[in-house]
C-alpha cells in the first residue's frame, strides 16, 4: 500500500510539473502579453508611450519586416535583443494590427 501512495505521489508531482510549463509557453507566444511584460514600461500599457514614444498606427508607418528588425535589433535609445526572435516577431505581428 504505501508504494501504491508513493506511485500515486511521484505521479502528481510530475504532472504538475508538466502542466506548468505547457502553461508559460502559451503564455510567452501572446503578442499583449509580452508586450506588456517587456515593452510597457518605455511605451506605455496603452501603445501611447511613456519613456519611449507612441507606437500605435506602426503599420502605416513600417513594413512588418522593418518594424521587426527595429524591434529585433533595437533603435537610438531603444535596446534591441530584449525578446527572443519568435517572440519579436509575435509582438510585431500583434502591433502591425494595432
Amino acid at each position: 500500500m504505501k508504494k501504491l501512495w508513493a506511485v500515486v505521489g511521484l505521479s502528481l508531482v510530475l504532472l504538475t510539473g508538466c502542466s506548468s510549463k505547457a502553461a508559460d509557453k502559451t503564455e510567452a507566444l501572446d503578442g499583449e502579453t509580452l508586450y506588456g511584460n517587456k515593452c510597457s514600461a518605455c511605451h506605455g500599457g496603452n501603445l501611447k508611450g511613456a519613456v519611449g514614444p507612441s507606437i500605435l498606427n506602426m503599420s502605416s508607418k513600417y513594413s512588418e519586416d522593418e518594424l521587426f528588425k527595429m524591434i529585433t535589433e533595437g533603435s537610438d535609445k531603444m535596446p534591441g535583443h530584449l525578446l527572443t526572435d519568435d517572440e519579436s516577431r509575435v509582438v510585431t505581428k500583434w502591433l502591425m494590427e494595432k
